[in-house]
């Protein structure tokens, strides 16, 4: 392996060594599986199971595979709690080790770098769009527009040979803009391929009526639209359809000072797909909390140094936790026993012994509702987007991150143009459709670093970690250029707009007052500039 004296370049030649290497570890891995399999589940086996298993886990995190770390840490947890184990656990092991194998096959995390590249404006992987129009102007415009939200799209004038072309190259998605029983022919023809699941499936159409709304559900259709389309929502709903992964996994923070109990519970926890952290100490909760950021608290009652309920009455006196699900876990099966401990803070009570489905079960739904709770308080009903005060804490806790790590942030201010004469002469609603249509198209072409908010109004910002200025212009240079291209519905019209934007960077705005009073002066140069532009303040 050459060496460089770049440490990113580095980092990319190291992680490209791993990637190499872990068919090979994949391998011993399999091997030591067989081997406790033919002994009988022998104690020495397993511990070299156990032992590799832990030393992918560091591997992965040193070497950038997140996904390994994640894996091979939840095989390494059920082993270690089942060391002992006078009954082997083939099944779940098996599933473990499955899931490891899938994730040794995905690419490492994005080296850090200290400034954006400009090809990091986007996503890296493209979905694929069969559009099926017949109408050949309509399906240039279509496909055009739709290609401008992040999408590859091949047309076809006609269904004949659709089977033949998606078994070739299957798309994520079929748009079909065609009607009647020989759509449901072929579409169903589609559906019926070996080759496994078809794509999903979207319709437009002239017709309105229920009769064909059901013919498109039984032809496996997943979304009806009828022209003329709003591309906005189209796309929104391709993006739903297309997801390709789930979003980030829930993070479950344990409180638990039985150290064999809270392997159970982090392990099973981690082969359902969280992440977990465990804290043995309930007085030393509070910087893994803090560091953490949990979906959700799962926290003994019986500890030394305080209760659980103790616990939980002083993290809701703290702002910060008052919507952080907890709940309680103990052998405690007395209802007036259990209830005064939920009116100290908790949410639920799981009686010990859990069983392992039922410790999954109670914890997803518990972070699925704590995680949607505060995004209903943190984002802007309209657009999706942080709403103006925590887009203001993620901007300090930008600063103070490019603080220690002495690297720029860039903050961008952007306002579509003439958005008061769109809502004076279409309506309220188009100006809304408008909104999100932005709110959309800037979350498809930056960054999942960058930290997207609403502003106000029709103004929105942006945060760019580790961006310089010209890094920025330029990136927001293109937004700017193919945003305008984009037409909208605006009720029986189509319109295009443009958006003016303003940029300012940290350190040469050195707090975060000083950096909102330049992207904003910025923005307004670029309104006295003939709008439709960005200027860098």
């Amino acid at each position: 392996m050459a060496s460089s004296t770049d440490p990113v370049l580095e980092l990319q030649e190291l992680q490209e060594y791993f990637a190499g290497r872990l068919p090979d570890r994949m391998r011993e891995v399999e091997e030591a599986w067989e081997a406790v399999q033919a002994s009988g589940w022998t104690a020495e086996k397993l511990r070299e199971l156990h032992r590799l298993a832990h030393s992918l886990t560091g591997a992965g995190a040193t070497f950038g595979f997140p996904e390994v770390t994640r894996t091979a840490r939840a095989l390494e947890r059920f082993l270690k709690g089942n060391l002992d184990s006078p009954e082997p656990a083939s099944r779940q092991v098996e599933e473990l080790i499955e899931g490891l194998r899938r994730a040794a096959g995905v690419s490492p995390a994005p080296s850090p770098s200290p400034s954006r590249s400009p090809s990091d404006a986007g996503p890296t992987e493209e979905r694929l769009v069969f559009l099926i129009e017949d109408d050949v102007a309509l399906g240039s415009v279509l496909a055009s527009q739709i290609r401008h939200f992040g999408y590859g799209v091949r047309i076809l004038h006609s269904l004949n040979g659709l089977a033949g072309e998606v078994d070739r190259e299957r798309p994520d998605v079929l748009v079909v803009d065609v009607a009647g029983s020989p759509a449901i022919a072929a579409i169903a023809e589609v559906l019926r391929s070996p080759a496994g699941p078809g794509p999903r499936i979207v319709f437009l159409s002239e017709r309105t009526d229920l009769e064909a709304r059901l013919e498109a559900v039984r032809a496996g259709g997943d979304a009806y639209f009828t022209k003329p389309v709003d591309i906005g929502a189209v796309v929104e709903k391709l993006d739903l359809l297309t997801v390709r992964q789930a979003g980030s996994p829930y993070r479950v923070l344990i409180v638990e000072d039985d150290p064999d109990l809270s392997i159970q519970y982090a392990g099973t926890l981690d082969a359902a797909g969280m992440k977990t952290e465990v804290v043995a100490d309930p007085l030393e909760v509070m910087e893994p909390l803090y560091a953490f950021r949990p979906d959700l608290i799962l926290m003994g009652v019986n500890m030394g140094g305080c209760t659980g309920p103790e616990l939980a009455a002083v993290l809701r006196q703290q702002e910060g936790y008052l919507s952080t699900p907890i709940v309680f876990l103990s052998t405690e099966e007395g209802l007036a026993e259990q209830l005064a401990a939920m009116d100290l803070g908790g949410d639920e009570f799981l009686t010990k012994p859990i069983e392992a489905r039922h410790l999954v079960s109670a914890a997803a739904s518990r972070a699925r509702r704590g995680r949607m709770l505060q995004s209903l308080i943190s984002h802007d009903g309209l657009t999706g987007l942080l709403n103006h005060s925590n887009l203001k804490l993620h901007l300090e806790a930008e600063l103070s991150r490019a603080s220690r790590e002495e690297t720029e942030v860039s903050y961008a201010m952007i306002d579509l143009d003439l958005f008061k004469s769109i809502n004076d002469t279409y309506g309220h609603s188009a100006g809304d459709r408008l909104l999100r249509s932005l709110a959309l198209f800037l979350r498809q072409r930056l960054r999942r670093s960058d930290i997207l908010g609403r502003y106000g109004g029709d103004e929105m910002a942006v945060i760019l970690p580790r961006t310089d200025g010209p890094t920025a212009v330029r990136v927001l240079e293109r937004i700017r250029e193919n945003f305008a291209q984009l037409r909208h519905r605006a009720g029986d019209s189509e319109i295009s707009a443009t958006l003016s934007c303003g940029v300012a960077t940290y350190p040469t705005q050195p707090t975060s007052e000083l950096l909102l009073d330049a992207a904003d002066a910025a923005l307004y140069a670029a309104k006295r500039g003939g709008r439709n532009r960005v200027e860098r303040g």
